[in-house]
């Protein structure tokens, strides 16, 4: 499979700290790949370089063949990269609908059709097109914050913590929804993530520890590794 995304040796903080040393990685198209590791261990500040949204210090980004590094986030969602963020992803004063058309804010035509594809994944938010956002529930707020990343149909989607704080079904429910997103409308997936059932959705993994990548191999060979099972995972 070709890439999709190249990182390179990315070196990344906030300030005068650095908190990603060295990091790189890569996913194909069509692929699914994990990023774990501890609290801390700077998951979610990759996707924001990668995202736009945090200026590495140094490091190159390939995106679909392109060097994108130092492009605004809104220049690489119009490029076709979604990201998803774990907090403050959703307009809580803005109703269901309100929300989907913000996300497909660069799209010039009529956004119905695309609401209704995305409805058609989460079909839960299409009897709450006029609800106020702030009012669901912690998995449909959910749903809506993915479904809003998919309203520009990028070609690869940024999920940092997509189960974060849902309950035990509710967690199974949304990996099958990030599986069928995948299948269904091609995307690549790049997920952070802290448990193990969303390591098994990916076909490779990465585990990122004290800004740096400590292992990387397919999610089979992270899963027998012990010290990967008994350091992040807790055996």
């Amino acid at each position: 499979m070709s890439t999709i995304l190249t990182v390179e040796r990315i070196t990344a903080g906030y300030g005068a700290q650095d908190v990603l040393f060295d990091v790189s990685v890569c996913i194909s198209y069509g692929e699914i790949v994990a990023i774990i590791g501890p609290n801390g261990a700077g998951k979610s500040t990759l996707l924001k370089v990668i995202a736009g949204i945090v200026r590495p210090r140094s490091g190159s980004i390939l995106f679909k063949g392109i060097a994108v590094l130092g492009m605004s986030a809104q220049q690489l969602t119009a490029r076709g990269l979604g990201w998803v963020p774990q907090e403050d992803n959703i307009f809580p004063s803005l109703t269901v609908r309100e929300n989907l058309e913000v996300g497909s804010y660069l799209f010039r035509q009529d956004p119905r059709r695309r609401i209704d594809e995305v409805c058609d994944i989460f079909p839960q938010l299409r009897d709450r097109m006029k609800q106020s956002a702030g009012s669901l529930s912690g998995g449909q707020r959910q749903m809506l914050a993915v479904a809003r990343g998919l309203m520009m149909h990028p070609d690869l989607l940024l999920l940092d913590e997509p189960t974060a704080g849902l309950a035990p079904n509710l967690v199974q429910m949304m990996l099958e929804k990030v599986n069928e997103i995948a299948l269904r409308m091609g995307n690549s997936v790049l997920l952070v993530t802290q448990t193990l059932d969303a390591l098994r959705l990916s076909s490779r993994g990465y585990l990122l520890s004290a800004g740096g990548i400590k292992y990387e191999d397919t999610t089979d060979a992270l899963l027998s590794n012990r010290e990967v099972r008994d350091l992040y995972f807790g055996g």
